[in-house]
């Protein structure tokens, strides 16, 4: 669907975000008057983006499943994993309206906006795309590949018998695969896990690349933590009939990043990370164009200890 304007969109970006609102709201998050917003959410309506509800004279805006289709939101992780997402992110342009990427630095609120709908599709851990499919009765759905590796342990020394890593994530998927004893101190990005080990509050920080990459330039002991996957296509179900153009497109891009067709400069930017540090980490990471099926069946029993941990009651009960 082309033809939306950048107010348009900056509607459908609010709606995401912040709706149902009433239009009053809505106005005034956008920074126009109501008239003229009424005229776009109209548009807006009338293309099946946005439904509109009246209660007596109020009148309550909404975006709709069909909103991708003029807003398509793609959630990543901070992370050198993903250089082929430029290209898919390409082919996405060729299809949808307009196509805005997100980065995040903790994979379960990523899944939990897929959840929502904050977000339309994501490369996300396995683990938290299960997780999120299980808790949302199916909301969620698997349909692509995406990476592997890239993963590892950074030691501090301390001797506290403690492990920091964030939650249900591949990191802590690595925690269980290799049965880490001790407490589990649960940190919301890369950054913080690698902080916490240098400053000696944990002994060992479950870290991806490039973080762990900077722990060995500081000097930290690193281990690899060899998984068969990592992130992969999740999407949400809104998506379910353009799953199998969305997997065709991101093998695409796989496919294309693996002959070094990539912009690394651009991924970096997106990312946020400096491209010398991106450009030395990326080979850690292997590409996936399919969703690795038999991988994640024989290691069930892993990823059922990762949902619920040994630490779950420490974390979640609270005595009064």
């Amino acid at each position: 669907m082309k033809g939306l304007g950048r107010t348009e969109t900056e509607i459908l970006k609010t709606l995401i975000e912040y709706g149902p609102v009433t239009l009053a709201e809505l106005a005034r998050l956008v920074r126009k008057s109501r008239s003229w917003t009424w005229k776009k959410v109209k548009k807006l309506e009338l293309l099946g983006l946005v439904s509109l509800e009246r209660k007596g004279g109020i009148v309550i805006a909404r975006h709709t499943p069909e909103t991708y289709k003029g807003l398509l939101r793609l959630g990543i992780l901070r992370a050198s994993e993903y250089p082929y997402i430029m290209g898919f992110a390409k082919l996405l342009r060729n299809r949808y309206a307009n196509v805005e990427i997100l980065v995040y630095d903790e994979a379960f609120k990523l899944a939990l906006d897929l959840v929502s709908g904050r977000v339309h599709l994501a490369m996300a851990p396995a683990v938290s795309l299960l997780i999120a499919h299980r808790f949302s009765a199916g909301q969620v759905l698997i349909v692509g590949g995406g990476s592997k590796g890239g993963a590892g342990f950074a030691y501090s020394g301390s001797g506290t018998d403690s492990h920091a890593t964030t939650m249900a994530s591949t990191m802590e998927f690595c925690a269980e695969l290799h049965n880490l004893k001790g407490k589990r101190v649960y940190k919301k990005s890369g950054e913080e896990i690698l902080d916490s080990v240098i400053n000696n509050e944990v002994e060992v920080g479950v870290l991806w690349e490039p973080y762990l990459e900077l722990a060995r330039r500081k000097g930290l002991e690193t281990e690899p933590c060899d998984t068969p996957f990592c992130c992969l296509l999740g999407i949400n179900k809104s998506l379910e009939e353009e799953s199998g153009f969305l997997a065709r497109s991101l093998s695409h891009a796989i496919s294309e990043a693996r002959t070094g067709r990539v912009d690394l400069q651009a991924y970096s930017n997106l990312v946020g990370l400096p491209y010398e540090l991106v450009k030395s980490t990326v080979g850690t990471y292997e590409f996936l164009e399919e969703a690795p099926v038999d991988e994640i069946d024989d290691l069930k029993e892993v990823l059922r200890r990762t949902i619920l941990p040994d630490s779950i009651g420490e974390h979640a009960i609270r005595r009064l």
